[in-house]
């Protein structure tokens, strides 16, 4: 569910948030105790989101259109609500498809490409990135350059294991070395550093060494939570 509210204080520290919500049942039913907060910075969307908005949903469509003949991917196409549209290469089509399944997912009024905020447009970009990373969606140019939430991303491609640089299936690469003669199976990985990366990228942070890496790519490491040790089948 996302409500709406206002800012109504900060302290240097701490950010007072403001919002009307008479729904009391709901929140002892479900045993609400916690929200996300997302700050609307008020600028609209630039030429660039934009850009990669489109390029998205070019690739999707271009996938839709020759994954509808494939019975392993047609409950795919049904579930994102692409099954049944006729002319999966009109990108148009598809992108107002997408549009309405990422509101009604979110719950949100629908919104325009012309005139939206930058962080809506900036979480759509990243709907689409997921959905390309879960489904391995191929994309004419590396879902790096065209992410603008770098950690989301990271955390799409280690829960899929997929390679952050190229998308190609990845191995987890461990920032912080286990160490020669642990038994990886018996050690905590709870909140250790790690990067997705297919054999090829990962000989050559090996070659370069991490900090050339990261820097050349522009990436970082992200620490892992429960939900991706368990996706891992790694200890917590």
């Amino acid at each position: 569910m996302l409500v709406r509210g206002f800012v109504s204080g900060y302290d240097g520290e701490t950010l007072t948030i403001c919002v009307p919500f008479k729904d009391s049942d709901l929140l002892q039913q479900q045993g609400i105790t916690e929200c996300e907060v997302r700050l609307v910075d008020g600028r609209t969307i630039t030429p660039a989101q934009r850009r990669k908005i489109f390029a998205m949903v070019r690739d999707i469509a271009d996938w839709a259109t020759w994954a509808k003949d494939k019975r392993q991917y047609q409950e795919e196409l049904r579930r994102l609500q692409l099954l049944y549209l006729i002319d999966t290469t009109d990108s148009e089509a598809v992108r107002k498809q997408l549009e309405y399944h990422y509101c009604e997912l979110l719950d949100i009024n629908l919104f325009s490409l012309s005139n939206c905020d930058v962080s809506t447009a900036r979480d759509f970009i990243s709907y689409l990135i997921d959905l390309a990373v879960e489904h391995n969606i191929p994309c004419r140019d590396s879902l790096l350059n065209r992410c603008e939430d770098i950690e989301r991303y990271l955390y799409a491609c280690v829960a899929n294991r997929r390679c952050a640089i190229c998308g190609k299936k990845a191995d987890i690469h461990e920032v912080e070395r286990v160490g020669m003669g642990r038994d990886r199976r018996q050690i905590h990985h709870l909140g250790q550093l790690v990067q997705p990366l297919c054999r090829q990228h990962h000989a050559e942070v090996d070659q370069i060494g991490q900090a050339s890496f990261d820097k050349k790519y522009h990436i970082t490491g992200i620490r892992l939570d429960e939900n991706l040790c368990k996706k891992l089948r790694w200890r917590v």
